[in-house]
């Protein structure tokens, strides 16, 4: 999936998506690059959440893309993807 980027939007939608995956299920999401390493209580929390739904499991959640792998259709944002497996 790729939710909206504008603030933190694209973690309620995570979350809701979440709620759609059936066990044994995984969520994959192109998120910007704050997902994984940005300091705020929001950002920090949402990880903490990712890791529980994720069977406890933090590595591997993240992948980091190549810097700007959208420039070419204008979006300019560092990116990361999130996997879970339910």
């Amino acid at each position: 999936m790729n939710p909206p980027f504008y603030g933190t939007h694209w973690m309620d939608h995570i979350r809701h998506a979440w709620g759609f995956v059936k066990d044994g299920g995984r969520l994959v999401a192109v998120l910007p690059v704050g997902a994984s390493i940005a300091e705020t209580p929001k950002h920090l929390a949402f990880r903490r959440w990712a890791e529980r739904v994720n069977g406890g499991r933090a590595w591997g959640m993240f992948t980091d893309l190549p810097p700007e792998s959208f420039a070419e259709c204008g979006t300019r944002i560092n990116t990361v993807i999130l996997s879970l497996r339910k």
